[in-house]
């Protein structure tokens, strides 16, 4: 009797343990589901968009028109994809996190990252220090500036001009114009402080 009375709380024991330890290991994850301390990537506001004097359209949620000309201002995000009907112009470390598409002309400053492709109806002109995860394809010319990095392959209905230290994954596939390699000019520094002046 005493015996089976010690097995019966030996194995209450364990199975309170057991409960404790389940516990201990779910509920911290079952907390952070309902009340998560990360709320996930930031929206761009489409009151912010109507402050720029942009009509929005949510077309579902993951693409966004965006009816007449644009001009962003440094740092501006979006996570969706992106339609412009007009000139799109676009300030420096912007990032858009899918694919833009513009029904004019696209101005692109230094440090923009757009992780998808690049569709346009006009002509691009991208600065220095910019990141295309996928293609460009323009009805007009392309021009890439300084160390721009394409995922993808260039597609133009007229011709193509970049710097010889940009890469372009895909290849340059020029349309009506010719490709234009620009050299990176060099720059001598001087040796000691007694050169400078």
């Amino acid at each position: 009797m005493i015996m089976l009375d010690d097995a019966l709380v030996l194995l209450l024991m364990l199975l309170f343990v057991l409960f404790g330890f389940v516990f201990v290991l779910f509920v911290p994850s079952l907390w952070e589901i309902r009340k998560p301390r990360d709320e996930g990537p930031r929206r761009v506001r489409d009151v912010t968009l109507e402050q720029l004097g942009v009509k929005v359209r949510r077309l579902s949620g993951d693409f966004v028109r965006l009816l007449g000309d644009l001009s962003l201002p440094d740092g501006f995000e979006f996570e969706e994809n992106v339609v412009v009907e007009g000139c799109l112009r676009v300030d420096d470390r912007c990032h858009f996190g899918r694919s833009v598409k513009v029904l004019g002309d696209v101005a692109v400053g230094c440090g923009v990252v757009i992780d998808g492709n690049l569709v346009v109806e006009g002509s691009v002109n991208v600065m220095d220090d910019v990141v295309i995860g996928g293609s460009v394809d323009a009805d007009g010319d392309v021009r890439l500036g300084e160390k721009v990095f394409v995922g993808g392959s260039v597609v133009a209905g007229g011709g193509v001009e970049l710097f010889e230290n940009c890469e372009v994954v895909g290849g340059v596939f020029p349309g009506r114009g010719a490709v234009r390699v620009l050299k990176v000019p060099r720059v001598e520094f001087p040796l000691a402080i007694e050169d400078v002046g």
